[in-house]
């Protein structure tokens, strides 16, 4: 993405009280998401986004107005997962910051290398 449109997307996301105006963006992918049914069942859905910035990797999951805010220094594991036979999936795993409970979150996502890498070189894992 240019220069110019990841300035205008961040402007959006500030304007929309989705990031801090002093965090710098450096992407964001439409994802797929696991959906926990009962105990470790879980099945893939369709329809979030991923927004990656300097700060926070921030997620929204299917159709709610809701995002979940994942500080980096929050981030206690990352790796790899398949969405069904594909090896796109992301799995972060990071203590939610309310209840202090550890939470896994997994999603698929185009270039997973590179936003693999951009969360490893801001958490240190």
């Amino acid at each position: 993405m240019s220069d110019q449109k990841l300035e205008k997307q961040r402007q959006n996301l500030v304007s929309r009280g989705v990031l801090s105006p002093d965090e710098k963006l450096f992407g964001s992918s439409t994802i797929n998401y696991t959906e926990k049914l009962i105990g470790k069942i879980e099945t893939w859905q369709q329809g979030g986004v991923a927004i990656f910035t300097d700060q926070q990797v921030i997620l929204s999951k299917g159709f709610s107005d809701g995002y979940i805010h994942i500080p980096y220094n929050c981030i206690k594991g990352l790796g790899k997962c398949n969405q069904g036979f594909f090896p796109i999936g992301l799995v972060i795993t990071y203590e939610n910051r309310e209840s202090g409970k550890m939470v896994t979150e997994k999603i698929s996502l185009g270039k997973r290398k590179k936003w693999l890498q951009i969360l490893s070189e801001n958490t240190g894992l």
